[in-house]
């Protein structure tokens, strides 16, 4: 792999090398900065953003915005070229070309102090960096993911309680007593039996009577059955996470390591297996079987309407579902918050450094889409001009809203101070600040792991099946997804 990106990266130099020695006269450039940005969705907001950095600095700002599909090859062509992007976006994976070919300034090369500063207060799980070193970019943003619940909802089950407590104490719970807790809401819901369990030693009891939100509830999870992306590589994540630390560790590892993700990949679809024995759909409960992967019933915008409307309690998804739910009832919209998933793994399946069960049952994973790199061919000049544009963008009053407003991101340097409209990523926040957040290694994982191989097996063998799913059965699967994993990385 390495002496691929190697083999890329003088291919790159020399066509980089040959525009300069055919283009030894001045390059006219009509502006200060060129900013080669791959997130589409806020390329008006860029173009606005532009406007308003040239009104308060005098510097002009080209934006060229492309999609991420096409984005490599269009940036390949452009970063070749005599009028070169002095800023440009990339993510994690596709960064190991650019890198490699010498277009990324990392953190030791910023000359100016207080971008340097920013870059280095970036945390290191959300840090852009090669070979396991370094760190060559801002993050345009954070998304995570986790279990997502109505705060009314909460309260009206557990009728007159400290609901923040409740919360800290469900994040500092075991798997054990997250059991409890969703065995003792599954009574109520199915019975309005009041059961008492216990989160963190502390006891918790839920209602005996429903009320006009709680009388809607028709299971515990709206899980998307139908849809393997949403627990193929969210969920995957976790038993990822007990092998490999971030997106370069996988990268950068001897295939032969994924044998020590066998445990845990058993214990995820363990776990699997008895949440979806607790599933809400539209009209009742969700039983395991041919229902359970209906897209009518439970594709993705079925699970998350199923828990818009207060048919379940509980969602596995990311910040991003806010607007979903805003379109279908803004006021459950604005009671969102984000707890960590509970994980059913013990420390001996741990293979990361520094990593506890612990640990992994208070965060939530946290990862970054797309990064602000410096061209580090370009010149002195351009350098410092891309530099300055880069800090005021993620430090300045009109920059910072920009990004939360304009663009509706998280900032990465985002403090207690910072208040967004979307409670998710208010909560994001909070668990950054807190030092409890997953890498995303998943993000590296061979091609369509997620899909044809964990997600695959989870869809077509083991959410079809009403039965308890067997230890043979688990086993079998768990070594075919890492058998796949193993032939994926030899492909690289």
């Amino acid at each position: 792999m390495k002496r691929s990106i190697k083999a890329l990266g003088v291919c790159l130099l020399a066509g980089t090398a040959a525009v300069t020695v055919t283009g030894c006269g001045k390059v006219n450039k009509d502006y200060d900065v060129y900013f080669f940005n791959q997130k589409s969705e806020i390329a008006d907001s860029l173009n606005d953003l532009a406007d308003e950095y040239e009104a308060q600095t005098g510097k002009k700002v080209k934006v060229f915005t492309v999609g991420t599909t096409e984005g490599s090859e269009t940036m390949r062509s452009e970063l070749k070229s005599k009028k070169y992007p002095t800023v440009f976006s990339s993510n994690a994976i596709a960064f190991e070309e650019w890198k490699s070919a010498g277009y990324a300034e990392g953190v030791d090369e910023i000359s100016n102090p207080e971008l340097k500063a920013l870059y280095e207060s970036v945390p290191d799980a959300l840090k852009l960096q090669f070979e396991g070193e370094g760190n060559y970019g801002i993050p345009y943003n954070i998304e995570g993911y986790g279990l997502i619940a109505d705060r009314q909802m909460l309260e009206d089950i557990l009728g007159p309680t400290d609901l923040d407590a409740f919360i800290a104490d469900y994040k500092e719970a075991d798997y054990e007593e997250f059991q409890q807790m969703v065995t003792a809401l599954n009574d109520y819901i199915n019975d309005g039996r009041s059961e008492s369990f216990t989160l963190n030693g502390s006891s918790y009891k839920t209602q005996s009577d429903k009320t006009n939100l709680t009388e809607n509830l028709n299971g515990v999870f709206s899980i998307a059955g139908a849809e393997k992306w949403t627990y193929g590589n969210h969920f995957g994540n976790y038993p990822i996470s007990t092998v490999y630390q971030n997106v370069y560790d996988v990268r950068e590892s001897d295939p032969d390591k994924a044998d020590l993700m066998k445990s845990s990949i058993v214990k995820s679809l363990e776990e699997l297996d008895f949440l979806s024995n607790y599933a809400a759909g539209p009209d009742g409960a969700t039983k395991r079987g041919a229902q359970f992967i209906n897209s009518t019933v439970t594709g993705y915008d079925q699970a998350v309407q199923t828990f818009a409307e207060g048919k379940a309690v509980f969602i596995k998804n990311g910040n991003w579902i806010y607007s979903n739910i805003a379109d279908i009832a803004p006021e459950v919209a604005e009671r969102l918050v984000m707890l960590p998933m509970k994980l059913n793994f013990s420390d001996d399946d741990i293979h990361v450094d520094g990593l506890t069960v612990d640990q992994m049952n208070r965060s939530v994973p946290e990862f970054v889409s797309q990064y602000y790199i410096i061209n580090k061919k370009a010149t002195e000049q351009e350098k410092k001009d891309a530099e300055d544009f880069l800090l005021w963008l993620n430090t300045s009053e009109t920059g910072q809203d920009y990004i939360v407003n304009k663009f509706a991101f998280v900032p990465f340097n985002a403090d207690e101070d910072t208040v967004l409209e979307n409670p998710l990523s208010n909560d994001l926040i909070t668990y950054k600040r807190d030092n409890c957040i997953l890498a995303n290694p998943f993000d590296a994982a061979p091609s369509s792991w997620g899909l044809e191989s964990y997600g695959k097996y989870i869809m077509e063998d083991l959410f079809t099946n009403p039965d308890p799913w067997s230890e043979d059965k688990l086993n079998d699967i768990a070594d075919e997804c890492i058998s796949y994993w193993k032939s994926g990385m030899d492909e690289w």
